[in-house]
């Protein structure tokens, strides 16, 4: 997701806004319940995997694919929990209290997801079943017959999608365990080198390698069959914390039309209508990320395998449905809700400023123009110049709806406020700011978050169910709220152990099968398989318990990178969408199309990203490469969308022109596609 910067600021601080405190003051009202029902769940946990082992039969199809039989219950939860990460009680909520109303229409997000299940994930199953596929590389290799450039590029896209989810998951264990002061006192590991400088830094560190160290156990025993079974209890978790704290908002403002009314009454317009707050997610962007971020997730390694598991067709269809209605309802009874409440209770804080070029130094503003605290409607602050910047800035505040416009007598106020000239001219171009359109881009205001909300929009579910569902309910509102914030850890983790249990497969099936020993057995690849989960799972603590401290988060902010990277990884696995439509419906597509299709979006997608623009910036700005990012933020500025749709844009036509000239696939085995996919396979 390209621009705007805003999102790339939200996803950098997911899952749990690593740089932030946001949690902190609210959940000490709560005593040590959540720390009680963190323990339980992890335990439960544990448990589980425990189950899945003594269910596990050996060999790769059960360890990777529980055996295909999982029912319709188990597909459609499983997927739900791996497609929503803690973006869904952190992120989307936090986007909504920052965009208002217009973020509602991201729920169509789900439905498309839950189209690709059914149409592709229905196809996908049947050919799994019957030629024994485990990866998406084995489907893809197999059907275009490349053992080597097509397995290699969609193994390094899906490897590319799971590594930076992994290391964001167990950032958040370490972030829950420090806000709980579960390991403050643990001084044990002070002498490993750790920088266990203080109390919250024992807490992260140590949750982290225990969390961790958990979630990597109950996949090395249980393999899918366990990963699964921890989807539902961590997705049942995740659906009932997104209703219950929706119900708790009707409940807040004293039923469904209380609720509207305070939204409609208490909103600004630009929280009420398109395009957001922020003036940044126009219709094109908004409909991209919902169309092709959302299809991009449901191809990429995890959830392909998932379709490969369930026991039959039906299952799976089903199973999508399923997933399609429920998470959109919890998108609108539950996300939606939350942030909108969040507005009304928390009121942003707008500003619009005007530069002065060589400012006064000094200006006498009137005592009423103060903070905007209480019922204060507005604030002006003026900043003159300073040996680092020649100009001067004035600034009107204000809160929540009322108080955009400067009055006659205000503007007079602050005229009289000093005699430059400089001033004058400035405090007049700021009134005429005020009285114009929030839509455009020089009379945008800018916003920030209530003073209250610490840690920034993101941080709204947990400020609201943490000072307010105790007050409404008493002691069960406060086990609600633990058990809210317990699912928070819940939806990291189920993210977590889907991309490092994908991750295995890929590892082992596409690399080390494939290139490094083919002639290995079922068993040993099951252990390399187990072997590569304790190397991620290693890695990527180390990543996080390095990148975290102080010193290095200050000069190099590496988590808040592979955030990016991971966001990036959406368009890239987005880039897997032709070769899939081709293999399950069209036929038609080549080998050699295939791989410089898929390789030339991949690129296409990277020189459209953040990731390129801090590349650039980071070789200090070299002519050729800055000429080109310019040339690309030109056009992101002239059609906002999502980075994958440049990717496709590459991708696509050359797939398709490539395709016309070189050798397709084989005839038969075309024919065994369109016979597996006319044929009813599995169980009904």
């Amino acid at each position: 997701m390209q621009a705007p910067d805003l999102l790339i600021d939200t996803v950098s601080r997911l899952p749990l806004l690593a740089q932030q405190g946001e949690m902190e003051a609210s959940l000490k009202e709560l005593g040590n319940l959540p720390i009680y029902v963190l323990g339980g769940y992890l335990v439960l946990l544990l448990l589980l995997g425990l189950l899945g082992w003594a269910k596990s039969k050996t060999g790769e199809e059960d360890y990777y694919l529980a055996g295909r039989g999982q029912g319709w219950i188990v597909s459609s939860v499983t997927i739900m929990a791996t497609f929503f990460s803690s973006y869904a009680l952190l992120g989307a909520p936090g986007m909504v209290y920052r965009e208002g109303v217009m973020f509602a229409l991201f729920s169509l997000n789900v439905p498309v997801a839950g189209v690709c299940v059914y149409l592709l994930g229905s196809r996908i199953w049947k050919v799994g079943r019957r030629f024994g596929y485990v990866t998406p590389g084995d489907m893809v290799a197999d059907y275009y017959g490349s053992r080597v450039a097509l397995k290699v590029l969609v193994a390094l896209t899906s490897l590319f999608y799971v590594l930076p989810y992994v290391i964001m998951q167990i950032n958040a264990g370490g972030i829950v365990a420090k806000e709980l002061a579960l390991f403050d006192t643990w001084t044990v590991l002070d002498s490993w080198g750790l920088g266990l400088i203080d109390a919250e830094r024992r807490s992260f560190v140590i949750g982290s390698i225990v969390l961790a160290a958990i979630t990597m156990i109950y996949i090395m025993v249980g393999g899918m069959r366990s990963v699964a079974w921890t989807d539902l209890v961590q997705g049942a978790m995740l659906i009932a914390g997104m209703l219950i704290a929706g119900f708790a908002m009707f409940h807040l403002f004293g039923g469904v039309g209380g609720f509207g009314r305070a939204v409609s009454e208490g909103l600004p317009d630009s929280s009420l209508t398109l395009p957001g707050t922020t003036g940044e997610w126009q219709w094109t962007l908004l409909f991209t990320v919902c169309v092709l971020g959302s299809s991009g997730s449901m191809v990429q390694p995890a959830q392909w395998m998932r379709f490969y598991s369930a026991k039959s067709v039906q299952t799976l269809k089903r199973g999508a449905v399923i997933f399609a209605a429920v998470l959109t309802t919890c998108f609108i009874l539950g996300v939606m809700l939350i942030g909108l409440a969040g507005q009304v209770l928390y009121p942003l804080t707008y500003t619009l400023s005007q530069p002065i070029p060589d400012g006064p130094a000094d200006v006498a503003l009137p005592d009423e123009f103060g903070a905007v605290e209480g019922q204060a409607k507005y604030r002006v602050e003026y900043r003159p110049p300073t040996d680092a910047t020649a100009n001067g800035l004035v600034s009107w505040s204000w809160k929540g709806r009322e108080g955009r416009a400067m009055s006659i007598e205000d503007k007079a106020a602050l005229l009289s406020a000093s005699d430059d000239p400089a001033w004058r001219t400035a405090v007049e171009a700021l009134h005429a700011k005020t009285l114009a359109s929030n839509e455009d881009e020089g009379t945008r205001a800018a916003f920030t978050a209530h003073p209250d909300v610490v840690g920034g929009p993101d941080s709204i579910l947990v400020k609201i169910i943490t000072t307010r569902l105790k007050v409404l309910w008493g002691a069960i509102g406060a086990v609600i709220a633990s058990l809210i914030i317990v699912a928070i850890m819940a939806a990291a983790m189920s993210t977590a152990d889907s991309n490092l249990h994908a991750l295995s497969a890929v590892a082992t099936r596409d690399i080390y099968d494939s290139f490094l020993r083919p002639q290995a057995s079922e068993r040993e690849r099951v252990w390399v398989g187990r072997s590569i989960i304790v190397a991620a799972t290693v890695m990527a603590l180390f990543v996080v318990i390095v990148a975290s401290q102080p010193e290095m988060r200050a000069r190099y902010n590496i988590l808040g990178m592979i955030a990016m990277m991971g966001l990036l990884a959406i368009g890239f696995s987005a880039q897997l969408l032709p070769i899939v439509i081709d293999m399950c419906f069209l036929q038609r597509g080549s080998r050699v199309g295939a791989a410089v299709g898929l390789a030339a979006g991949l690129l296409g997608t990277f020189f459209f990203s953040t990731l390129f623009k801090m590349l650039v910036e980071g070789l200090g700005n070299p002519a050729g490469p800055k000429a080109l990012l310019e040339h690309i933020n030109t056009i992101k500025t002239a059609l906002p969308m999502h980075e994958s749709v440049w990717g496709l844009a590459l991708n696509i036509p050359l797939f398709c022109w490539i395709s016309l000239f070189t050798q397709k696939p084989a005839v038969e085995k075309v024919r065994e596609y369109r016979e597996t996919f006319a044929s009813k396979i599995g169980p009904a």
